[in-house]
């Protein structure tokens, strides 16, 4: 049988490695073969997925995310059932992880996979060749006429316990993307899953709180591997919560030291308050330059009703100077717009943001706008006041819904155009006065004049319809911090 793994286009400059479908390919048994596909970085991509799909007996798997990708998958894989029609076409991903009715209601999708793929495609795989039934095959669903069948998960395992990602496989080079922390940055990914249950996160969906770390010793075998044969000089770990666990986070720290490696992950801001300083100094001499933590908010109330583990806003600042004593730049999401009273839970997340930067101007704000998940708590006020899915991938690439993954519309009941727009202006004055560290095409001289005129409305706190920083953003093409994310 003939694999191939797609990654449809996700976003402008993403050359991230495609972990998700590397960790597939890993797995995939003889004698099956695979061809991996990735549109953010071929520009040939869609004649080798034309090439790749015309060969009989073929299955198509696709990761997708909601957004871009989204967007990029439907109307290929559209277009692939209908010149191949002998084509298997399987999504996995969060997006059909979550939202699986809506995308089994297309003809053209054989099925999702709706848990981790590395226990599902073997089983699958030998399911297909053999024609026998799915029934058996662990985190699936598919139709059976008008019916949607589900199957349970597979049990949850750590990342090591397979194979290592088939590097050799591709072309490495095309992935060594020059970002903020080096000129060639990889990626990593050393866990599943997140210790966690905050009440807004998709995580939580499909892991439930469970989180299986590698052993320290294996991600620093990997890191040697990305540094000595691909000449990494930096790496970001795309882990949901790196930092879970003080003492793998110190041998790791110790075991790359000798690498002089930058890198980034993600981590809690509460759980590395608890970190000691040998720890801190440890990770700062590893190389640890960002760390991405969810502040969520700067309201007392809201965080608790998130189920942040007892988070408060007086730990953020704690945070904000203890990161800064140790020189590791933290890069703080908000999420404004929950139920309650958001124009004044935005109004004292502004107040936090505007302490934050005066007391460590070198730290990173991200703001988003709350877009409901399907779990107990906030989503059930938002379904009370008339919230709900579209049923159909057409309606998913349509206005509104085409611009909710962003969390710039989230389509919410309680969020009024005013305070979208209050939002909008913040950020925009916010991006002036503060440029992102992230993006590393903005020269010395732009970031300069752009510092300059944020200055005076910063300083002066007038927001409103900063029409004049709008139009240098766009002259300068300058690209907000999510947009550097991975």
């Amino acid at each position: 049988m003939n694999v191939v793994l797609y990654n449809p286009r996700a976003q402008r400059s993403h050359r991230r490695l495609p972990l998700s479908l590397l960790a597939l390919a890993r797995v995939v048994p003889a004698p099956h073969t695979w061809t991996l596909v990735d549109d953010n970085v071929d520009r040939e991509a869609a004649l080798a997925l034309d090439r790749a799909c015309a060969l009989p007996d073929t299955v198509l798997f696709v990761t997708v995310m909601p957004g871009p990708q989204l967007r990029v998958a439907v109307p290929v894989c559209r277009a692939l059932k209908a010149r191949f029609p002998h084509l298997r076409i399987w999504w996995g991903g969060y997006f059909p992880g979550i939202h699986t009715d809506a995308c089994l209601a297309e003809s053209w999708l054989d099925g999702v996979v709706t848990g981790l793929g590395e226990p599902t495609i073997p089983a699958l795989l030998r399911a297909l060749a053999s024609g026998g039934g799915l029934s058996s095959v662990p985190g699936i669903a598919w139709r059976e006429g008008a019916d949607v069948r589900r199957t349970p998960g597979a049990p949850i395992v750590a990342s090591s316990s397979y194979p290592d990602f088939p590097y050799e496989r591709v072309d490495m080079q095309r992935y060594a993307a020059r970002t903020f922390l080096g000129e060639r940055t990889y990626n990593h990914h050393s866990s599943v899953g997140c210790p966690y249950v905050c009440n807004f996160c998709a995580v939580v969906n499909v892991y439930a709180g469970r989180w299986l770390p590698d052993p320290a010793e294996h991600v620093v075998r990997v890191a040697r591997r990305l540094a000595r044969e691909y000449r990494a000089d930096a790496i970001e770990m795309h882990d949901n919560n790196f930092f879970a666990w003080e003492k793998r986070t110190r041998e790791v720290a110790d075991g790359i030291v000798d690498l002089h490696l930058s890198w980034w992950g993600e981590g809690r801001i509460d759980t590395m308050l608890g970190f000691s300083g040998e720890t801190w100094e440890a990770m700062a001499r590893s190389g640890l330059r960002m760390v991405f933590y969810g502040a969520e908010s700067g309201d007392d109330e809201v965080l608790a009703r998130m189920d942040k583990g007892g988070l408060r806003v007086a730990d953020i600042g704690s945070l904000n100077r203890l990161a800064r004593r140790h020189g590791i730049r933290p890069e703080f999401s908000f999420v404004l717009g929950t139920p309650g009273d958001p124009e004044q839970e935005a109004e004292r997340t502004f107040s936090l943001i505007r302490t934050l930067k005066r007391e460590n101007p070198d730290c990173e704000i991200i703001l988003y706008l709350y877009t409901p998940v399907p779990l107990p708590g906030m989503f059930d006020t938002a379904a009370a006041g008339g919230f709900a899915f579209p049923k159909t991938l057409d309606d998913w690439l349509n206005p509104p819904w085409s611009s909710f993954a962003q969390r710039r519309n989230p389509l919410t009941p309680w969020i009024t155009p005013r305070l979208i727009r209050r939002v909008s202006e913040f950020e925009t004055v916010l991006n002036a006065r503060y440029p992102t560290y992230t993006d590393v095409r903005l020269g010395r001289a732009p970031r300069r004049v752009l510092q300059a005129l944020g200055r005076l409305r910063w300083e002066a706190g007038v927001y409103r319809a900063p029409l004049e920083l709008r139009l240098l953003h766009k002259l300068l093409k300058y690209r907000q911090p999510e947009e550097m994310g991975f």
